[in-house]
């Protein structure tokens, strides 16, 4: 750039939709008067897509690789509307919105925030990790969207407005109504199924305001089936061809999805199992989810599943109807989900899109993508004071457990980075402000000024048991620092930082933080103080970005895949040996067992395949094809003896082209090979 006079350099961040990355130098010459500027490998890339689609017609579960539990989808027209829970997260319940239903993008949420206890303003260190709202429900009727909703701890909400992403008027019960599925039947009147292990029904009034008796206690309606009453609960109810239906989950973790019927909304109901499977998440089974039909006349199965650490995540299945029973998976697999399968049959063109994204914080509103930690102080952060970042006052707090105005987003998955920009002139003396992770373990990685010097640390906590400082290093006098948390696909949290945006260093133990309070791990941007009674600052943050190599199916060879990604397999058994995290293996392989990957990549020719194979003998033979079972045969691999250790072993290839379809299939197998990963050199 030549620039005559003086510059001011304002952000660059997006250009029609291309993603601008840190300015990482900027040299600075004087030439007869002129100020060149030279923008020395300014990293200009289109945003990464996170989208599950393949761009092949096909799509990946999961749908959405993060923590949307509890889904409730309806489809209004031609377009498809999706909440979830959110907890004590504020603004509360996320609206998405999608045309294809694997595209989806928050539009707005059910409310603003939710104040009638002091624990959900965090008042007196109280705390309402783990409740308020989880298990919405959303219908349609006559030009209105209704939203509802069982707080524990106050009633069932039900929220209305004549737009979906709202606003939303809010109407609070004096009634609990467990895990509700709101229902409206075809003469118009509105009734919710609710409970746990005995189902219930309770007619709402007309305009759906509260209920219609209010000494009325539910009719029972339905049963759990012996053996099936452990968490029955999450009910989404349906009519279709003059039967009601009422999907039920079972069994919690590694669970299934149950779906009974009547012809009479007050019973008597039967009772089967739709969905049994771990799809492609050992001894994870499914939860909680419903139907849909689209305009197309197509119907498909959705539920979540729990995924550890990136919590329950949304899956999509197809599903169909024999003698009037739904039906759910590909052919010859009932009862089946799918891994990698064709996308819903919606005519139209179809962007990719994926609820969580970057954020230049160049907006006067906040993007939808955040949530606060608990009700906001409203004074106490801003994106006005400072046009272009996101500033939050601190306040004092014995750890982020108990600090106000935490700004979180849920972890992209199965691995990411998020990075931000944080700007440290404002922090005075006892402030703590970064960029961590909240979960089972906090973790916290940011700056702190402590004895007027300004010092990096990494601290952690477990839930309130209190927090401690695990690594720090002196800083000195600097005005900016890059904070970058690492999700790896191990399900491990890894910090970095970086004093100009181009080398970054890694800093403090590994953590290792999980599922917790029915939520999977968020990155949260924080500001507090340590010190009870100090004067506060505040902390500004430049922008948040979000980063990840993995999309849908599309692997790179050359960086190692788990045989636990693929998008298709016949036979074997998946094993987690490790419980609650996501490490897996293949073993239990027969003759003739094969896994497909329908979109490797190459970013050159590769002369070997590595695989990470566990072999007491010796007699198993991978036979690497393209394209087919019987396809080209790419390589063919004698897996020698490991003495049951896992150990790696190379094999030569053919050329392979950029982008493949490689089938493995194992010949001479026996049930105690074991098969982990594989990476192509």
């Amino acid at each position: 750039f030549l620039v005559h006079g003086n510059l001011k350099l304002n952000k660059l961040r997006y250009i029609d939709k291309v993603y601008i990355g840190q300015v990482q130098e900027i040299l600075r010459c004087f030439v007869g008067g002129c100020v060149f500027l030279l923008l020395q490998a300014c990293a200009v890339r289109k945003h990464e897509l996170l989208s599950s689609d393949n761009g092949d017609g096909t799509y990946t579960n999961p749908v959405i690789n993060a923590d949307y539990p509890d889904p409730d989808i309806i489809r209004v027209g031609k377009d498809y509307y999706m909440v979830s829970s959110s907890f004590v997260g504020m603004p509360g319940i996320p609206i998405c919105h999608s045309t294809d239903l694997i595209n989806w993008e928050i539009i707005g949420h059910a409310y603003d925030s939710i104040t009638f206890r002091p624990q959900y303003r965090m008042e007196n260190e109280k705390t309402a990790y783990s409740r308020l709202c989880w298990a919405p429900t959303i219908r349609y009727y006559e030009g209105t969207y209704y939203i509802g909703v069982n707080i524990a701890d106050d009633g069932f909400i039900m929220f209305k407005s004549s737009k979906p992403e709202g606003p939303y008027t809010m109407h609070k019960f004096d009634k609990r109504l467990y895990d509700p599925g709101f229902f409206i039947d075809d003469d118009g009147k509105k009734y919710v199924t609710h409970g746990k292990g005995k189902i219930y029904l309770t007619r709402l009034k007309d305009d759906a305001t509260g209920v219609l008796d209010p000494a009325d206690r539910g009719k029972l309606i339905i049963t759990a089936p012996e053996g099936y009453g452990h968490l029955f609960e999450g009910c989404h109810t349906y009519k279709r061809n003059g039967w009601y239906y009422v999907f039920n989950p079972a069994l919690g973790y590694d669970g299934v999805q149950m779906i009974s019927r009547s012809r009479n909304l007050y019973g008597p109901y039967e009772t089967r199992v739709l969905i049994d499977d771990d799809i492609n998440y050992a001894d994870a089974g499914v939860h909680q989810g419903g139907y849909v039909e689209t305009a197309e006349g197509e119907s498909w199965a959705y539920t979540f599943q729990d995924r550890d650490y990136m919590g329950r995540c949304l899956m999509m299945y197809p599903m169909e109807w024999e003698n009037d029973w739904p039906v759910v998976g590909p052919e010859n697999r009932l009862g089946k989900g799918v891994v990698t399968y064709r996308k819903p049959a919606i005519k139209g063109k179809h962007k990719m899109k994926y609820p969580q994204h970057s954020d230049s914080f160049e907006d006067t509103e906040l993007a939808h993508i955040w949530e606060f930690n608990h009700v906001p102080h409203k004074e106490n952060w801003s994106l006005k004071d400072r046009p272009g970042y996101f500033r939050i006052y601190a306040g004092y707090a014995r750890g982020f457990y108990w600090a106000r105005n935490s700004l979180t987003q849920k972890v992209t998955g199965p691995y990411s980075t998020g990075t931000v920009l944080l700007e440290t002139a404002g922090l005075w003396e006892g402030d703590f402000a970064g960029n961590g992770i909240m979960g089972r373990m906090m973790y916290q990685f940011g700056v702190r000024k402590k004895n007027g010097v300004l010092w990096l640390e990494m601290r952690q906590s477990y839930r309130d048991a209190g927090e401690e400082v695990v690594d720090s290093l002196e800083l000195g006098d600097i005005s900016k620092i890059y904070l970058r948390t690492e999700t790896t696909k191990e399900g491990a949290t890894r910090f970095h930082y970086s004093l100009d945006g181009r080398k970054y260093h890694r800093f403090g133990p590994e953590g290792v933080s999980n599922f917790w309070g029915f939520l999977g791990i968020r990155h949260a941007l924080c500001c507090y103080n340590v010190v009870k009674g100090n004067p506060c600052g505040y902390a500004d943050f430049d922008y948040f970005e979000l980063e990840s190599t993995h999309r849908g199916n599309h692997y790179d060879a050359f960086a190692g895949v788990d045989f636990s990604q693929y998008d298709d397999r016949e036979g074997m058994k998946l094993v987690r040996p490790i419980t609650k995290r996501p490490m897996q293996f293949v073993t239990e392989i027969e003759n003739g067992n094969w896994l497909v990957f329908n979109n490797l990549t190459f970013k050159k020719r590769p002369n070997k395949v590595v695989l990470e194979v566990k072999a007491a003998n010796r007699n198993a033979v991978l036979e690497i094809r393209r394209n087919s079972l019987q396809g080209e045969l790419i390589a063919s691999c004698p897996i020698r003896s490991t003495g049951n250790e896992w150990g790696k072993q190379a094999f030569e290839v053919r050329k392979l082209k950029k982008k493949e379809k490689l089938y493995f299939v194992f010949w001479n197998a026996d049930k105690d090979l074991a098969i982990r990963s594989f990476m192509f050199e």
